[in-house]
């Protein structure tokens, strides 16, 4: 009897501890792996930024999560986001901060003022993390631990967009600045020195940056709209600094903030102009038709899931009101759609 009391004992304790290793922690709303979280970018000056959560078992979508937890709104203009860890990184950039949260119950952990217009966080390592900016000339350097902008680092150009990290040095896409000579340089920035180092010359206004699986950066230049002048997509070196092919764009007809992303593999880009293209990284030639067209719809948002290598894309529609975000397979297909916030400009997979 007494054994079998033992046996049942244990047997409990056993079932208790897997049961809480595989809990998520209390109020979480999100899972990892189980679905995908949406920036809406919300309104210029509308304070209405918001993220949302597709589910992809259910296919049900819940609204704003940040002021749902916080009971506050997010803020004003979310234009990206971070993932480091089980922490996410709001870059807001009309609200001039990066709100820190707990990405499995979206509680806020503190917030990053930043000076300036924010765009892209970039971390560096355990401690530092990059910032982009649209105007200032600078990339912000952010302590993580101390939770504010401790230096800044000159640029050439007023605006530093989307920035990649290899090895020491991070590489920064600047698009073409108001007021200054069109830019066709990606910038080389020393991230142990904070100091910029070398410029490498590509399209004109190179604008969003992803890396290859044979470690080669991709630049997408939109071109420059005052002389009709085409961008294109240009392959990289980042140890030689030097262009390995070009891809220049038939014409200037890229829409308004074209978008790059790459699938898990590294294998196969996604771009928009106007319409989704899709094109392997050993192409030889840009692709002759889209691989889902645009069909009226203000493509904005993209995101490419892991795995299954599915398509996100978000319509930004008028730029007020909530707009919709469609799921699309390898080859084109649509699998889902729901409505979304205002202007949904990515995807984030955790």
């Amino acid at each position: 009897m007494r054994i079998s009391l033992l046996l049942a004992l244990a047997a409990t304790l056993w079932l208790s501890n897997c049961k809480k290793d595989d809990e998520q922690p209390a109020g979480s709303l999100v899972e990892a792996g189980a679905g995908v979280l949406v920036t809406n970018e919300g309104g210029f000056n509308d304070g209405n930024a918001s993220v949302s959560y597709f589910k992809f078992e259910g296919k049900s979508i819940e609204q704003e999560l940040f002021a749902g937890v916080n009971g506050r709104p997010l803020g004003d203009i979310l234009q990206s986001m971070a993932l480091v860890g089980e922490t996410a990184y709001l870059v807001l950039n009309n609200s001039q901060r990066i709100e820190i949260v707990d990405v499995n119950t979206f509680e806020s952990e503190g917030a990053i003022e930043v000076q300036g217009s924010p765009r892209y966080f970039l971390p560096i390592d355990d401690e530092t993390a990059y910032v982009s900016d649209l105007f200032g000339g600078v990339i912000h350097v952010v302590s993580l631990s101390g939770r504010a902008v401790t230096a800044s680092i000159p640029m050439p150009q007023g605006w530093t967009e989307q920035m990649i990290k290899v090895g020491t040095e991070v590489f920064v896409a600047s698009p073409s600045s108001s007021g200054q000579a069109p830019n066709r340089q990606l910038f080389v920035v020393d991230s142990e020195n904070h100091v910029l180092t070398d410029s490498i010359e590509v399209g004109l206004s190179p604008t969003a940056l992803v890396q290859d699986a044979g470690g080669k950066l991709w630049a997408l230049c939109s071109g420059d709209f005052d002389t009709g002048t085409p961008g294109g997509l240009y392959q990289v070196d980042p140890q030689t600094k030097s262009v390995l092919q070009s891809f220049p764009f038939p014409d200037n007809n890229i829409g308004f903030a074209p978008r790059l992303a790459i699938d898990q593999a590294g294998q196969r880009l996604f771009y928009t102009k106007i319409d989704l293209y899709a094109m392997p990284v050993n192409a030889a030639a840009l692709p002759a038709a889209p691989l889902i067209p645009a069909d009226g719809r203000g493509l904005y948002g993209l995101g490419i899931e892991p795995g299954t290598g599915y398509i996100w894309l978000g319509d930004a529609g008028d730029y007020k009101s909530r707009q919709m975000i469609y799921r699309y397979d390898r080859e084109g297909n649509l699998l889902d759609e729901a409505l979304a916030g205002v202007a949904p400009n990515g995807f984030w997979f955790y």
